[in-house]
């Protein structure tokens, strides 16, 4: 009888579905009943072992949690992630070639750009000997489920390795020129991956950022590869690869051989060099990346560049300082860190390059290829270390030192740069180290320019004149030879700038004085000094070079004359005027006005160079300043069609031109 009134009140307590049923039983849709009316929990409930709940109580999404569920929200957001990776991937395999294209391409790929690509990412202890042969695996560029950052990440690689093919080489089988297939590659992947913040949680994601960066410095386009590696810094600083023992970072591929401290070396190395070279600040001040302490000097030899980052933010710093005298001292401080440094590295290490009976796509031409690429790095921060006081006034002990330290490094840069452009033209490897030599030939001329304004005592570089003038006109031959084998707007201007310097350094070792037939009557003599050399730095002032010494001229002294002058333009962009006295009658030398190979750099019109750089302004006419800057300076990220020297002109005289103020 008991029993049978125990069911009977059951019964009674069974609520109405879909209005007192707790929310399990409702989610289920099974009956909802108590056992007692006191109860706090439902008979299903209890079974389960689940909290009873109200369909009235407000939802918490602990609630969900302690179901063993994930939050309605996850479940969203894996699904939305995975959609839009699958969006990614179709829209990446839509760029690549055909099939039969891609297995063309990679057998026309070279051995260096692999060696290139493995060299920055492993420990920099191994052996260069010992490194494994990573290929290009072909259904990894096509096979559909694939990761799109790891897609991505090939298609960086294969473009990486078709900079190395020459552009005038026809490759029989392609729709398309394999050039027009290398950018096609390159801008997707970056378009949309390395650019994608959502994939950027990854160490894949990160080094995709660092070839993104290598790939604009081997086309030239190095603001563009300073802001990709400025982007890697801070996404290497979100990963926690600045504090060893607090990653934070994922990995999709665990098979990946990716080292993250010598990933971070490699960024904050490029991301000082770029900083430094164009004269931007770092975002790197202070950090301090943890090396083995037990490398042997040989290990070192195998990347200079790296070793000498901290001297790098130290000159970086030191270009910040107003105050002379403290400039000064820190100069002195980092060019004895400099020596220690060298003394520490084996002789073996200094001995000249040596290319002979060396086959191109060798590991021996690859290792004599990178120990050049140091050498030429470790002079660039000598010469950057210095060249604030190479055109200062006074002749003190350090200002002759400095001077003297400017030419020497400058000579070692050219050798270098002209061997290897001697050895392979045709790679793109060390295209940075182009943009080096430049700045090399431009410091070793006006080196001699300036020593021609003072006495016969003092000057220190006249013995040296033939040669340096004979090592940079053959830097000039490398430079001609490969403005036409790569159709290269970048080396055509180089060499018509470096031409140009030499034919104004000609005529300032004479004096300044013109020929007999050009100087016939008096009335052509010009009414200013013609012994004076002039150099207009645009918004920034102007160095002038007379025989009574160097001096700055600010730009307020300078802008209001720019129309009278029909100077020399280099760069190609109108940034910097060198403007030598000249007489009427002669003609002035516009380095725009060099031409390059037809068909240099296939683009569409709008992506020219500028017309008006190669306009002369009308005497009296005073530009328009506005107008001015817009043509003078493109966009930060412009390429090289657009901004043929990058900055690094400006930059070079505006270091020139404060050490200049200071003296």
């Amino acid at each position: 009888m008991s029993a049978a009134s125990d069911e009977s009140a059951a019964k009674r307590r069974k609520v109405r579905k879909g209005t007192h049923c707790c929310r399990e039983c409702r989610r289920r849709k099974v009956k909802c009943t108590f056992a007692a009316p006191d109860d706090d929990s439902c008979i299903s409930c209890g079974r389960r072992g689940t909290k009873c709940v109200s369909q009235f109580a407000l939802q918490s999404p602990d609630l969900v949690l302690t179901r063993g569920l994930s939050p309605p929200s996850d479940h969203a957001r894996t699904a939305t992630q995975t959609t839009r990776h699958s969006k990614i991937t179709q829209a990446l395999l839509r760029a690549l070639p055909s099939p039969r294209e891609v297995e063309i391409l990679l057998g026309k790929v070279s051995r260096l750009s692999t060696l290139c690509y493995q060299s920055g990412f492993k420990l920099k202890s191994s052996s260069l000997q010992d490194l494994p042969l990573e290929q290009i695996v072909i259904p990894s560029l096509q096979h559909p489920e694939a990761h799109p950052v790891l897609l991505a990440r090939q298609m960086l690689l294969l473009a990486a390795a078709l900079q190395h093919t020459s552009p005038t080489e026809v490759i029989s089988g392609l729709d398309q020129h394999h050039h027009v297939i290398m950018e096609e590659l390159a801008e997707s992947a970056i378009a949309m991956v390395t650019t994608n913040d959502c994939l950027m949680g990854t160490l894949e994601g990160l080094e995709n950022i660092i070839l993104e960066g290598f790939f604009h410095i081997d086309s030239g386009n190095i603001r563009r590869a300073w802001l990709a590696i400025r982007r890697a810094a801070t996404t290497a600083q979100l990963l926690g690869l600045h504090q060893p023992g607090h990653y934070r970072f994922k990995k999709i591929n665990d098979k990946n051989d990716l080292d993250p401290n010598v990933m971070w070396i490699c960024i904050i190395s490029m991301e000082r060099v770029l900083s430094l070279l164009l004269g931007l600040p770092t975002s790197t001040v202070g950090t301090s990346p943890t090396t083995s302490g037990n490398k042997n000097s040989s290990q070192m030899s195998g990347n200079l560049s790296s070793l000498i980052m901290q001297i790098t933010a130290r000159i970086l710093e030191r270009n910040q300082v107003r105050v002379p005298q403290q400039a000064q001292g820190m100069t002195r401080d980092i060019d004895r860190e400099l020596i220690r440094m060298t003394e520490q590295l084996p002789s073996s290490f200094w001995q000249p390059i040596a290319f002979a009976g060396l086959e191109v796509d060798s590991v021996e031409a690859f290792c004599e290829t990178r120990r050049a690429w140091d050498h030429m790095c470790y002079y660039t921060v000598v010469n950057q270390l210095h060249l604030p006081y190479m055109l200062c006034q006074s002749q003190t002990a350090d200002v002759v030192y400095s001077g003297i330290a400017c030419a020497n490094a400058s000579r070692e840069i050219l050798t270098r740069e002209i061997a290897i452009r001697t050895f392979n033209p045709v790679t793109a490897c060390c295209r940075i180290g182009d943009f080096m030599a430049l700045i090399a030939g431009m410091t070793l001329i006006l080196a001699h320019l300036a020593s021609h304004g003072q006495t016969e005592v003092n000057r220190l570089l006249a013995h040296q004149r033939s040669s340096d003038r004979a090592t940079v006109e053959r830097a000039l031959e490398c430079m001609h030879s490969m403005s036409e084998l790569h159709e290269d707007v970048l080396a055509a201007e180089c060499a018509a700038l470096l031409k140009n310097l030499l034919s104004i350094e000609a005529r300032a070792a004479r004096g300044y004085k013109t020929d007999a037939d050009e100087t016939q009557s008096s009335e052509y003599q010009p009414t200013n000094n013609p012994n004076a050399l002039v150099i207009r730095v645009p918004y920034l002032g102007a160095i002038r070079i007379a025989p009574e010494g160097i001096t700055s001229v600010p730009y307020s002294e300078t802008g209001q004359d720019q129309g009278h002058h029909a100077g020399v333009t280099i760069g190609g962009i109108g940034s910097i005027q060198i403007e030598p006295s000249t007489v009427p009658g002669q003609s002035s030398v516009n380095s725009t006005s060099y031409i390059p190979p037809q068909g240099a750099r296939t683009q569409a019109p709008s992506d020219s160079l500028p017309q008006q750089h190669t306009t002369q302004l009308l005497p009296g006419r005073i530009p328009d300043e506005v107008s001015e800057k817009d043509h003078m300076f493109p966009d930060a990220a412009a390429s090289i069609d657009d901004w043929v020297f990058q900055g690094f002109d400006t930059a070079f005289f505006d270091v020139l031109m404060r050490g200049a103020e200071d003296a």
